[in-house]
């Protein structure tokens, strides 16, 4: 691939305090609870196709899409304030310490180490924020239970929760040392008025349900919250760790999309409207609020306009929408 520039629009934010109490699902803000945000382009030549921007204490960690030349950083390392790039990490392989690719990452048990979830090689790898060396410094292999779990992230030291392709339960909890499901969180409701769309003696519901509620799930530890923002249907999914417990809150858009489920011999899948468009697309936990980016918009919309989504709700812990 031609080497390319690449624009980053990275988004500071103070949120200011509201005076909302409840929750406020039905997404009813007042106009002092709006905030415009202002972008601040930067440039970085030594990123080519970033593909998802984590945040790791006082850093910023890009990881690029796993389809590079062999010899090029798969993560790169950036300074948040002042900004500025530090240095590139990862190196491409099968080999000890190197990663085929940087699907998900989370930080690290120390404040100078990040993790590094790679799905094709099935492991993680610690890295280093403390010197500029490619190479990991420490990994363990994902254990054999935990092949259907598509997201997750490190609950303590020796567990992972994360969302699995087909499963009764909303999250899962697995060890980390030897595969074993140590618990379920949450089970799948019912789809409100969709009797005639769904068979719930389907031995495949669990899956269907999960394809229907699919979205992306990021975790803060420290806080010890796990929040799914869903793709299609609209709805942020707050799960607490310490009480084990899910907020959940619905909208701006309360009904389901349309939906049909596809059969093929002994496969099946969960088609959605094209034409309606997506919910949420990312989430990040913040000390006191978790920021969810918002789409509205469809397939067609982005590809004439190139915009993905422009808003951003601002929601409490506890599931309350102040913003």
């Amino acid at each position: 691939m031609k080497r390319s520039a690449i624009v980053i629009f990275i988004f500071f934010s103070v949120f200011l305090g509201c005076t909302n109490s409840g929750k406020n699902n039905a997404f009813d803000l007042e106009e002092e609870d709006i905030l415009n945000l202002e972008g601040m382009k930067t440039y970085f030549p030594e990123l080519l196709t970033p593909r998802r921007l984590n945040i790791v204490g006082d850093y910023l960690i890009v990881s690029e899409r796993s389809r590079l030349s062999p010899g090029l950083p798969l993560i790169h390392v950036i300074k948040r304030d002042p900004l500025e790039y530090k240095f590139p990490k990862g190196v491409t392989g099968l080999g000890p310490l190197e990663i085929t690719d940087a699907t998900l990452i989370e930080p690290g048990f120390s404040d100078s180490t990040f993790i590094v979830y790679s799905a094709m090689a099935k492991k993680f790898t610690d890295f280093s924020l403390s010197d500029s060396s490619r190479l990991g410094i420490s990994e363990y292999k994902q254990q054999e239970g935990l092949f259907g779990m598509y997201r997750m992230f490190h609950a303590t030291d020796t567990t992972v929760i994360g969302i699995m392709t087909n499963d009764p339960n909303r999250l899962v909890e697995f060890s980390t040392k030897d595969g074993s499901r140590i618990a379920g969180y949450g089970n799948w409701e019912e789809i409100p008025d969709t009797g005639h769309l769904i068979d719930y003696t389907d031995p495949d519901i669990s899956y269907h349900l999960g394809e229907i509620n699919k979205g992306g799930l990021k975790a803060n530890r420290k806080l010890g919250l796990f929040v799914k923002a869903n793709n299609y249907r609209d709805r942020i999914e707050i799960f607490h760790y310490d009480s084990k417990t899910f907020d959940i809150v619905n909208g701006p858009r309360m009904e389901v999309p349309d939906f049909k489920i596809k059969y093929s011999g002994s496969k099946s899948a969960v088609i959605f409207d094209r034409d309606y468009p997506y919910g949420y697309g990312d989430v990040s936990i913040g000390e006191k609020y978790i920021f969810a980016l918002y789409g509205g918009v469809t397939d067609k919309q982005i590809r004439e306009t190139n915009e993905i989504a422009k808003i951003i709700y601002v929601i409490t812990h506890s599931g309350e929408v102040v913003g």
